[in-house]
């Protein structure tokens, strides 16, 4: 059986997948067919999109995660693309000419359906006042705004935002009144099973000290120099050594720490003793 996909829409999911992240399961579109609908959800841990591709589907149940590059080679053929739901398959057909593409992951994808019910149930039903704006506004969600568009036949599809408040700050939600198929989120998104030590902020003498100890410096009104890395702690050292890839602690929440440039980093051991006053 297949299911046809929209080619705007693989194209707006694939930039919110992962890039380069050591949880590999990111760094592609998972799909999923249950309950009678075909869901398609991109995430890179920051930003999700979920995509209702079919909401009448009548076949196996079925859940796939496909990789960038798969979905960039179907979406280049400029053929007609399908998702054949018993191989994982991508199938690219125009007229007698088909082509196949296999890219499945194999590993566990977050319980993003979840996350997403719980966004929903938060979004007012009646009318409210809320933000609309051009898609142009924002870098990424520009980009996917005028995807959308394009499939729309207009220049750029107007986006609402809604707000909610949430445990680590807030979570924009946005919806595209042109296609209320998809939804956008930027937030945080964690599986459970994860080791957070991904992201370091590594101080120049690679002594860890407590967290207590820096929240008082950068409460203090002091910025901490780290070298930063998102894949290794020894790589963070290396940047600490050569004062390459360095960030300002500035800020942090209840988890996390902040730099002076908004990025989040999950730790963060001291590096000099003189520290520079945050900018």
């Amino acid at each position: 059986m297949l299911v046809k996909l929209n080619r705007n829409y693989l194209k707006a999911m694939r930039l919110v997948t992962a890039k380069e992240d050591i949880r590999y399961y990111l760094m592609g579109i998972y799909f999923v067919g249950a309950e009678g609908k075909v869901l398609g959800y991109a995430t890179d841990g920051h930003q999700l999109m979920r995509w209702i591709v079919e909401d009448d589907y009548e076949g196996d149940d079925f859940e796939y995660i496909i990789n960038r590059r798969a979905i960039k080679d179907a979406i280049k053929t400029k053929y007609d693309i399908h998702l054949n739901v018993e191989t994982g398959e991508l199938v690219c057909a125009k007229d007698e000419d088909f082509r196949s593409f296999k890219g499945l992951i194999d590993g566990k994808y977050p319980d993003v359906k979840k996350l997403v019910s719980r966004w929903i149930d938060d979004i007012p039903k009646e009318k409210v006042k809320s933000l609309i704006f051009r898609a142009d506004n924002l870098i990424n969600l520009g980009k996917i705004g005028k995807l959308v568009g394009k499939d729309s036949n207009t220049t750029t599809s107007p986006i609402r935002q809604y707000n909610r408040a949430s445990i680590s700050g807030i979570e924009n939600i946005f919806t595209f009144p042109q296609a209320n198929n998809l939804m956008y989120v930027v937030t945080n998104i964690k599986h459970e099973n994860i080791n957070d030590r991904e992201k370091y902020a590594v101080m120049m003498d690679h002594s860890a000290i407590e967290r207590e100890i820096i929240e008082d410096i950068v409460a203090s009104g002091f910025s901490i120099k780290c070298g930063v890395s998102r894949h290794a702690y020894k790589t963070a050292v290396r940047c600490a050594k050569n004062n390459s890839r360095v960030a300002f602690i500035v800020d942090y929440d209840y988890k996390n720490f902040i730099d002076n440039k908004g990025e989040i980093w999950d730790y963060a051991c001291r590096i000099e003793k003189e520290h520079d006053h945050a900018k």
